[in-house]
């Protein structure tokens, strides 16, 4: 685990998961998190910058969970409106990006040793 459910709500400030949902939505976001970084965050060693981008992340994706989809309903002539933005995808990448975007995480660079030669050189 890269962010504590103590670390949420004290440092974060969350309020909206609750503790037993925590796991469950850290382990799924941590996952999209190190696949938007390329894997270069190490375990248990995450700058401040992405555990908070991780909390942001976690309550979208609750947030977009408990509506599935729905932006109203009505039961007396039953009416259901369903929202048409974006995708939770495309919403969870945008907050990575507010947190990480200048930290080159985000980087797709391949090599930071680029003017470096070794023996596989020709």
């Amino acid at each position: 685990m890269n962010v504590t459910y103590e670390y949420y709500k004290d440092s974060f400030g969350g309020s909206l998961i609750p503790e037993n949902r925590w796991i469950s939505l850290e382990l799924k976001m941590s996952a999209r998190l190190n696949q938007y970084t390329f894997d270069r965050m190490k375990e248990d060693n995450w700058p401040e910058q992405a555990k908070t981008a991780l909390c942001e992340m976690c309550d979208c994706a609750y947030k977009y969970e408990r509506r599935d989809g729905k932006t109203s309903e009505n039961n007396d002539g039953y009416s259901v409106s369903y929202d048409t933005s974006k995708p939770l995808n495309v919403m969870l990448y945008e907050i990575a990006e507010v947190y990480l975007i200048n930290t080159g995480l985000m980087s797709l660079a391949v090599d930071d040793d680029v003017n470096e030669c070794n023996d596989n050189c020709l």
